[in-house]
This record gives C-alpha cells, sequence and structure tokens, in this order.
C-alpha cells in the first residue's frame, strides 16, 4: 500500500525512517500489486496509466497531456548543463 508522507507532519521522521528500515527483499503482496498493474497497463493502455497517475501521483493527464511535444522534449534537453548532458549520454 502506498504510504504518504509529509515533511511538515510532526511524526515525518519516525515514519520515514520507518520506510526506509522496511524489509523489502521478498513481498509477495508487493509483488501481485505489481504485476496487477503491468497487467492493467498492458490491457488499457494509456487509460491505465492516466488512472494510475491519478491513483499514485494525484497529478491529472489526458490523452493530451500524456506525451511530451518535441519542442518540450528539445528545450529540456537543452536546458541540461553539457557535462550532465555527457554523463547521461555515457550511461545510456
Amino acid at each position: 500500500m502506498p504510504q504518504f508522507l509529509s515533511t511538515t507532519d510532526a511524526d515525518f521522521e519516525t515514519r520515514f525512517t520507518a520506510v526506509l528500515n522496511a524489509k523489502r527483499e521478498d513481498s509477495p503482496d508487493v509483488d501481485a500489486v505489481v504485476a496487477g498493474i503491468i497487467a492493467d497497463v498492458r490491457t488499457r493502455g494509456d487509460a491505465a496509466l492516466i488512472d494510475l497517475t491519478s491513483k499514485f501521483d494525484r497529478m491529472d493527464l489526458t490523452p493530451d497531456t500524456l506525451a511530451f511535444s518535441p519542442e518540450e522534449i528539445e528545450a529540456a534537453c537543452a536546458s541540461v548543463p553539457e557535462t550532465e548532458r555527457a554523463a547521461l549520454e555515457l550511461a545510456a
């Protein structure tokens, strides 16, 4: 299950530490949730992505706002400093 944390909550440090220390190596319940998400995306495609983004990220997308335009991609790439761009290209 997703947990929502806010740095303004009085118990943020305690809850954040608990999340960081939680055992995650073998979680069949998580595996089942992830498998369900993957199956949903395979079945419903973009509609599933839009629904899941709304649910988990609280961001409302539409088919028109789901993808970046070539101009937006070019502008974002142009804003990356050259050393960082070189590192990303090397990593890719």
